[in-house]
């Protein structure tokens, strides 16, 4: 079973439910627990072969099998339903979820969205790949967190990207490889697989690697409701996790606000229909 950190409010409070990004761990989202855990109780998942989670016994991930690691701890857990807050590569998880276990999904904020890589660093990504075996690991770990961190203010991103990554070791990074080269196959799939699940997309003004098809996607899913973090790259639950904090609260708080609306609608019709 996935290793976690539980926060609880009180037992009758919705749960929130964070996915985070390759190399990391759950600690990742300090700067969001501090603020959230005063409103939700939280749940923080560290992901196969990342912080104390133990490595899956295969040669390499699939995002659905990642997903069922997830719902099987929900369950032994005993949480019905959740938000689900992911980040990075722990959006490729969460996008998966959405495949295998849409009931345990009551909305879906994905912060750095990776929908697919962009042309030019789909030919990086996909040479990366090719090369694995012939250069160390965090060669090419370094190498794209300057690619997609690039500015003097990403700085501290990379910092903590390059520092976590050193972590995960060789074996797991081989074994997460291939997903991340094509984190477009969960994503088709569920463009394919309709569904009215509420969808944050929260993603930096300075994320160059994706921040256009997150946008895209926005314009075309209307349950996707889109947030640029303006003065943000790739990590912006760290470079302005002010915005950040709030946009995930004000998102979740207004689907509850629908939720309680929708219910008092469907009571008023009911006992309208008892009283004709």
């Amino acid at each position: 079973m996935l290793t976690f950190n539980k926060m609880i409010l009180n037992e009758s409070t919705e749960w929130l439910v964070f996915l985070h990004g390759l190399g990391g761990n759950s600690s990742l989202f300090y700067k969001q627990t501090d603020y959230l855990s005063k409103h939700y109780n939280l749940l923080l998942i560290d992901l196969p072969g990342h912080g104390k989670s133990k490595g899956l016994d295969v040669k390499h991930y699939s995002a659905e099998q990642v997903a069922e690691e997830v719902v099987d701890l929900l369950y032994a857990l005993n949480i019905p339903k959740a938000h689900f807050i992911a980040f990075s590569l722990g959006t490729i998880i969460a996008n998966a979820l959405m495949n295998v276990a849409t009931e345990k999904i009551i909305t879906l904020t994905l912060a750095g969205p990776v929908l697919k890589w962009s042309w030019w660093s789909n030919l990086l990504v996909k040479g990366s790949y090719r090369l694995r075996h012939f250069a160390p690991y965090m060669a090419f770990y370094k190498t794209f967190a300057y690619l997609m961190m690039p500015n003097q203010n990403h700085a501290k991103s990379r910092y903590f990207f390059v520092r976590e990554a050193t972590k995960l070791g060789r074996e797991e990074y081989m074994k997460w490889a291939y997903m991340v080269t094509v984190p477009e196959k969960v994503y088709m799939k569920n463009l394919h697989n309709k569904n009215s699940i509420p969808k944050l997309y929260i993603v930096g003004g300075e994320d160059h690697m994706f921040v256009k098809e997150a946008i895209n996607a926005a314009t075309k899913d209307t349950s996707i409701h889109l947030q640029i973090i303006e003065k943000s790259g790739h990590v912006c639950i760290l470079e302005n996790s002010i915005d950040t904090n709030k946009a995930i609260y004000e998102f979740i708080k207004s689907q509850n606000v629908k939720k309680d609306k929708s219910s008092i609608n469907e009571i008023s019709a009911t006992v309208y229909r008892k009283v004709l």
